[in-house]
């Protein structure tokens, strides 16, 4: 599994800029959120997961361009977005601004990409009844494992000493549970450079996991958004069962399920998504 993990990163990340412009909107705390905007359209956003940046979604950006106007963010503190306010002032309502600020920029009628911990932020937009059109999320962590008790001290710790390398190895290791032999495979990629200049954030996508590890059940009756949860066949059992849940639970919720494992392969997945945006 770990030899399979790592080789299909190499597929399933798109790496690039394409020489697109760069735009900026600025969320409700003044952070100035960047984005890239490609193709004509109805709006789709795209928003990543831990130690995404927008750059990882190029490929699918450029798919979906085919068929829709495309917003590929970055969330605060990666890539070419800013970071106002820093770990003291993180919560999921800052990304849920910062969302709704991209939101505003596409139009309300815009349909959501989200994946892994991105899902949580869009269902928190949707809970919080943010106007969006559709919503697609690829293996949205809720129901995750428990953390050994000294993790967020021991992440707190590498970031602050900018011990980036350890830190991102830290989170995959232990939140993502990505096996040692992974990390290493990892670590030999161009995309690893990455990794580390988004270390910071690891921060945040681990607070959201603890913060927001059950499925709202309470809430899912009043999110009328049509979704779309997909996940992968190679997933850890606890994940899927939570992805059929949330989807059981939505009004408008449906699930489907990919060949793959967590990581999203953006080429097989870009066709499922354009039906299901597409669809009436």
């Amino acid at each position: 599994m770990a030899n399979q993990e790592t080789a299909a990163s190499l597929d399933n990340i798109g790496f690039g800029t394409r020489g697109l412009v760069l735009e900026h909107v600025t969320s409700a705390d003044g952070t100035r959120i960047a984005f890239e905007k490609s193709g004509e359209g109805p709006p789709v956003i795209i928003l990543g997961g831990g130690l995404n940046e927008k750059a990882m979604f190029a490929d699918l950006a450029e798919l979906l361009s085919e068929d829709f106007t495309v917003y590929n963010y970055d969330r605060r503190g990666r890539g070419n977005s800013e970071d106002n306010g820093g770990l003291s002032g993180y919560t999921i309502d800052r990304e849920v601004e910062d969302l709704a600020a991209v939101l505003d920029a596409a139009g309300p009628e815009a349909a959501i990409f989200a994946n892994c911990t991105g899902g949580l932020i869009a269902m928190r937009a949707a809970a919080n009844g943010v106007p969006m059109g559709k919503m697609a999320l690829y293996e949205p962590t809720y129901g995750g494992h428990q953390l050994p008790e000294s993790y967020m001290d021991d992440l707190e710790r590498m970031v602050a000493a900018d011990h980036r390398t350890d830190a991102v190895a830290l989170f995959l290791r232990e939140n993502v549970r990505f096996s040692q032999e992974t990390i290493e495979g990892f670590k030999s990629l161009p995309i690893w450079p990455s990794f580390e200049a988004m270390a910071p954030t690891t921060l945040y996508d681990s607070i959201l996991d603890a913060n927001h590890e059950a499925v709202p059940f309470g809430e899912l009756p009043g999110i009328g958004v049509p979704t779309l949860v997909i996940g992968g066949r190679e997933s850890p059992s606890w994940l899927i069962d939570n992805c059929h849940a949330l989807a059981d639970g939505l009004p408008n919720g449906q699930y489907v399920c990919m060949n793959e494992g967590h990581l999203f392969n953006q080429k097989a997945g870009a066709p499922l998504l354009t039906v299901f945006f597409r669809s009436q």
